[in-house]
């Protein structure tokens, strides 16, 4: 597990570090309206989800779990049929994008100048969906295996290739807002490939063969999966709606200024949701196993570790936020650097919470309980879409409105929903994970009172000062969270396996 956990914080420091480039550049080059295009394109493509998800969300579960029970044509049967319906699914995505893009304009406020352009970059988005779908149950033998690092590589290796594109479009060309969509694409297929090679060299058992197609397996894993749409739709209401809204009722301008404070916040996110998919192969093993206990004690270390990693780099973005932003983008107004910092302060609220919960989400794909939390979701997302467009008609909170509404609603779902749902799941107390939950949210109000205490006696003006500081309270925040988090015997193995690795890498 720990090459899994390693390689997935490497993964994130290479993104974040190709992220931390690219947006300003890009953000320069095209401004505050082209850039908001970027982020509200990837987000209404992947309305597209809601679709494809009920079977391709679960497949990865049904498989994995035959193949731990030794029945490999099972799992081969589900492999094939996964692969076999996804072909429809690419066909009906064409379609439906084809229809939306051809209506473009009376669907979103598209300066003429970019009316093109965004069209291009709606066309290569769908595509790149289409082939993203076979990706997921492929991926799948990296999971049974579990041996996740092997797509933490190659996660790495296709940012750099996302990255060299981006730039070589920008440089040598006029720069547009299709030329992301053209690079993601092309870095979507090196994954699908790469994806085909690790599959054939780690489980040669996994193979495609149509006719093994079984309608009535994808009966059954919709009939499970189905959930999880209505949980994919939630995401898009919760997460990916508030650009399309702000592009409807106020301006493409304020939506360019929203997707850039939602950047830094997303990319924490998705970090913990990559760190806590390390753990669910053995959520599955340990459950078609009946070994309740030790999933038990699993779930609650895999928190614990969660929070251990992110809660430091967290709390000092809380904190040095503003001077991040300031250097990170000094193209900008101070008033325009004030909106994206108090937007995205706004924004990160519900994902430190999310953060600290986010492994008890693989609770409900290995158990197979996916109906509560995803009628749960649902309800609460409509709930959010609704509340934001009536704050924008009958109010004057503007885009503040918009991210509160939606930080607000988040955090009750994960505060009195997910925490409780996790427990039910296994059949314990509602309160069994809440012990755990609490002290490392408190842990972390600690950590970062502690460094708003020093950031007074700091005054940051270039980003020599910005990494200097951060790495002094990095340190700091890691040895008090390695005390506070875990208990004597986890540190040991925690302290331990740390230095075998690096006894292992000096050694190589």
């Amino acid at each position: 597990m720990l090459i899994n956990l390693i390689s997935s914080i490497v993964v994130f420091v290479i993104s974040l570090g190709i992220n931390f480039f690219l947006t300003p550049y890009i953000l320069r080059s095209l401004g505050n309206e082209a850039y908001g295009f970027v982020a509200l394109s990837n987000a209404i493509v992947s309305y597209a989800s809601v679709i494809t998800v009920a079977i391709n969300s679960v497949s990865g579960r049904f498989v994995a779990y035959e193949w731990h029970r030794g029945d490999i044509n099972r799992a081969n049967i589900y492999y094939s049929s996964v692969l076999s319906v996804n072909i429809i699914f690419s066909v009906l995505v064409a379609l439906l994008s084809a229809i939306f893009i051809l209506n473009l304009s009376s669907v979103l406020n598209v300066p003429e100048n970019l009316e093109r352009d965004v069209k291009l970059t709606f066309v290569f988005y769908f595509i790149n969906f289409c082939v993203g779908l076979f990706n997921g149950v492929i991926t799948v033998s990296a999971f049974v295996k579990n041996k996740l690092y092997l797509l933490s590589i190659r996660n790495a290796i296709s940012s750099a290739i996302l990255a060299i594109l981006i730039v070589f479009f920008f440089y040598f060309f006029t720069p547009m807002i299709s030329y992301i969509a053209i690079s993601a694409l092309v870095t979507s297929i090196f994954v699908f490939l790469s994806t085909i090679f690790i599959s054939a060299r780690i489980t040669p058992e996994l193979k495609f063969d149509i006719s093994k197609f079984d309608f009535n397996k994808i009966k059954e894993l919709l009939s499970s999966g189905v959930w999880n749409s209505f949980n994919a739709l939630n995401r898009v209401l919760m997460t990916g709606m508030d650009l399309f809204i702000c592009n409807i009722f106020i301006n493409a301008n304020v939506t360019g200024l929203l997707a850039v404070s939602k950047a830094a916040p997303i990319i924490l996110e998705s970090f913990v949701a990559q760190l806590s998919g390390v753990f669910a192969p053995k959520f599955v093993e340990l459950y078609s196993k009946n070994n309740l206990l030790a999933l038990i004690n699993e779930t609650k270390f895999s928190m614990r570790v969660i929070a251990f990693v992110m809660s430091v780099p967290a709390a000092i973005f809380v904190v040095f936020g503003r001077e991040f932003y300031t250097i990170w983008l000094p193209f900008k107004s101070s008033e325009e650097i004030a909106l994206i910092y108090n937007l995205s302060m706004i924004t990160l609220v519900p994902i430190i919470f999310i953060s600290y919960a986010f492994a008890l989400f693989n609770l409900d794909s290995a158990t197979n309980k996916l109906r509560r939390p995803a009628i749960a979701n649902t309800i609460l997302g409509v709930s959010t879409i609704i509340a934001q467009i009536l704050i924008l008609k009958f109010s004057d909170y503007g885009v503040y409105g918009v991210a509160i509404i939606g930080a607000v609603f988040y955090s009750v779902r994960i505060l009195f929903f997910d925490l409780i749902n996790a427990a039910l799941n296994l059949e314990l107390k509602v309160t069994t994970f809440y012990g755990v939950y609490l002290k490392n949210l408190g842990i972390f109000i600690v950590l970062s009172t502690a460094i708003f205490i020093f950031s007074s006696f700091i005054d940051i003006k270039t980003w020599m000062e910005f990494i200097l500081c951060s790495v002094l309270f990095l340190i700091f925040g890691y040895v008090v969270n390695l005390f506070l988090i875990f208990n004597r015997f986890e540190q040991k193995i925690v302290v331990n396996k740390i230095i075998a690795k690096f006894k292992r890498f000096a050694n190589a």
